[in-house]
């Protein structure tokens, strides 16, 4: 990102005083790439809240004997993190990034800093969480599907995230390594349930890439999972 930032760059998640969202800018750093997120190294607390300026991954999350997986997928203007802020909370997860993707990170140390003489700061940690669990949640509701759903869910969520041109075929720059990450799948097992989807029509497979033929049957074959906290197939063309 090369242009200076503004407060109007960003979708706050909530209404703030304009001198409160200059503030919080003025702290923010800018990073590229899932490398800026430190539980992808090593089982450590997040640094503070993020905003996704560009871009989009996918974060799968696992207890510590891998028998539950979570998979989420963030993109333009989510917010994540700020449930974790002065918790001390330890993750550990695997990030693929699905297109080249772009943070603001507000610091923890100077969140709390500022939330001392700026109560406000407080709303908006409130905001920016509830928008991160909209997406935890789901991701959550997601998990006890079966597994052709819950590819079938990242499939359009992904394909929501991603920069579309009109009238070309719908695709998703993804490879099944990291599809596989983002579901929890097996290769195998993801790789049979694209296989399935495949032969009905509905996606072809490529190398590092797959191309959405039917996104409404998609869609359809989609309906019986609950997406009350987030339905990927809103807004799609």
């Amino acid at each position: 990102m090369s242009h200076k930032m503004t407060v109007e760059d960003i979708a706050w998640p909530c209404e703030l005083p304009e001198e409160l969202k200059a503030k919080l800018l003025a702290m923010a750093v800018q990073c590229q790439g899932v490398k800026a997120l430190p539980f992808t190294v090593s089982y450590s607390t997040l640094p503070g809240v993020y905003y996704v300026l560009k871009g989009s991954c996918g974060l799968c999350f696992s207890t510590n004997d891998s028998k539950s997986v979570l998979g989420a997928v963030v993109g333009t203007k989510d917010w994540f993190g700020a449930l974790n802020v002065g918790t001390g909370r330890k993750i550990f997860g695997v990030a693929e990034e699905i297109e080249e993707i772009h943070f603001l990170l507000f610091p923890e140390a100077k969140i709390l800093q500022l939330a001392k003489s700026e109560p406000l700061v407080y709303k908006w940690l409130f905001h920016a969480g509830i928008h991160a669990q909209s997406f935890i949640m789901q991701a959550m509701l997601s998990a006890i599907h079966q597994k052709e759903q819950k590819v079938m869910y990242v499939l359009l969520e992904l394909h929501s995230r991603q920069n579309q041109i009109g009238g070309a075929t719908q695709s998703i720059n993804a490879s099944q390594t990291q599809l596989s990450s983002i579901t929890g799948l097996s290769r195998s097992r993801l790789n049979e349930v694209l296989k399935g989807l495949e032969k009905k029509g509905l996606i072809n497979i490529q190398r590092g890439k797959i191309f959405l033929l039917d996104i409404e049957a998609l869609s359809t074959l989609l309906s019986p999972m609950n997406l009350m906290m987030k339905n990927p197939t809103k807004n799609l063309d």
